[in-house]
C-alpha cells in the first residue's frame, strides 16, 4: 500500500470513528462514501471531548499503524475513547 492510500485508509476510518461517536459534526464523505478531496479537519470542528481525543488517543493508533497494525482495527480508538469519556463522567463534565 503506498503511503497516500494509506493515510486515505486512515482518514477514512477515522472520520467514520469520529461521527459515529458524535466527535465532530462535519460531513467528511461525498455521496459516493469516498472522502471530501477538500477535506480539512479543524480543532473548531471537533467536540471538547474530540479535542481530547485526538490529543491522547490517536498518537497512539497512529503508532499502531505505523508498526504496521491494521487501519480497519479501532480498538485503540475505542478503548481510548472510552477511557476519556470515564475520566469525564468522573470529574462531572
Amino acid at each position: 500500500m503506498s503511503y497516500r492510500q494509506q493515510v486515505t485508509s486512515m482518514t477514512t476510518v477515522l472520520m467514520h470513528f469520529l461521527i459515529e461517536h458524535s466527535l465532530t459534526d462535519i460531513e467528511p464523505f461525498q455521496e459516493d462514501g469516498s472522502l471530501k478531496d477538500d477535506l480539512a479537519l479543524q480543532s473548531s470542528d471537533l467536540t471538547d471531548l474530540g479535542n481530547e481525543f485526538f490529543k491522547e488517543v490517536f498518537p497512539k493508533w497512529s503508532a499502531y499503524i505505523d508498526r504496521g497494525g491494521d487501519i480497519q482495527k479501532t480498538t485503540i480508538l475505542l478503548k481510548g475513547l472510552n477511557k476519556l469519556q470515564n475520566v469525564a463522567s468522573m470529574s462531572g463534565d
